[in-house]
């Protein structure tokens, strides 16, 4: 079956991924060296670098990725809207808009508030986006949930830059802006991790109901299923999933939109295989790209979020192209 050819290559690439991910960077590690850090036999500046700085970076760049590509994969189902995903229906602009008025009032906030607080902002974003898209008795109109959501990412991007300009906080916010995993560290890993592992298994879980839900609303009603409920349980798992891909990782799109397009055309119409293979692919390709952000101007980073916009816009104007069809 392809499904399995795909998924066996893409687990392999990111292997390959994470192998290099550990050897390469400003500081370049050895085969030795890695195999006697990991094994304890070394200490000193190299085992640092790897332990301390690469491993956490490494966990959180297949957290994000599986975790943006999982939930643009769910958002997709739930709306039957081929071009939804979080960045382009405002919930990321909500986390964005959280974090800013974090920074402005309670500056040294604890991790565990910095998830809430994102929490809260994707589901205002979210709850204004849906609530002027939706038509009783129709669902959600694909025009009108683009334009809500287009309309929702601006206001709240606009004022996240108004209250960043009045209290000075430039500085603190354009690395969250600009998108990256230079600050990730075992301590965010701890407390996002259990969030987005979690999450991604419900949605597996559930995915027979996630089939079922992006048939029309009428056929899935007459399988029997509870529409409404359903698909708050899966727009939770978005939130989740995307509120802690932005506190680790800051603001990135086309993740979302351009993975389960390019997955869709490797399995059958069942998302108890595409999830997996989207969880996959998602966290192999930002591994690579962290890998390219480091590497390609050593020691200073290029920004992540640049770069996923870098490749992710020609996709998205290949999927404009073909009128969203997959």
């Amino acid at each position: 079956h392809i499904f399995w050819l795909v998924f066996v290559l893409l687990s392999f690439s990111l292997c390959v991924a994470i192998y290099c991910h550990l050897r390469f960077g400003a500081v370049a590690l050895s085969h030795q060296d890695l195999n006697s850090i990991l094994f304890g036999k070394q200490n000193g500046h190299k085992a640092n670098v790897l332990l301390a700085i690469r491993l956490p970076r490494l966990f959180g760049a297949t957290l994000t990725g599986s975790a943006l590509a999982v939930s643009g994969t769910i958002m997709q189902a739930i709306t039957r809207n081929p071009i939804a995903e979080p960045g382009l229906l405002g919930i990321n602009a909500g986390a964005g808009l959280a974090l800013v008025l974090a920074y402005a009032f309670v500056p040294h906030l604890h991790y565990s508030l910095i998830i809430l607080l994102s929490l809260l902002g994707s589901s205002l974003a979210a709850t204004l986006v849906f609530g002027l898209s939706y038509q009783s008795g129709k669902g959600y109109h694909q025009l009108r949930l683009v334009l809500a959501g287009a309309m929702v990412s601006i206001l709240l991007s606009a004022l996240g830059q108004g209250i960043t300009n009045y209290y000075h906080l430039a500085n603190a916010v354009i690395g969250w802006q600009a998108g990256g995993l230079v600050g990730v560290n075992w301590q965010m890993i701890g407390y996002i991790a259990p969030l987005i592992i979690l999450s991604l298994c419900l949605a597996q879980l559930l995915s027979y109901h996630l089939t079922v839900l992006s048939l029309s609303e009428s056929q899935a009603k007459a399988l029997g299923q509870k529409t409404n409920l359903i698909s708050a349980v899966f727009m939770i798992l978005v939130l989740i999933l995307s509120s802690a891909a932005v506190a680790i990782a800051g603001s990135i799109s086309f993740i979302g939109l351009v993975i389960p397009h390019l997955m869709k055309h490797f399995t059958p119409h069942h998302y108890r295989y595409l999830l997996p293979l989207c969880a996959v692919s998602g966290a192999s390709f930002m591994v690579w790209v962290d890998i390219a952000c480091r590497n390609l101007n050593p020691p200073y980073e290029t920004p992540l979020g640049a770069l996923v916009s870098l490749i992710g816009f020609p996709c998205f104007l290949w999927l404009i192209r073909r009128g969203g069809r997959y």
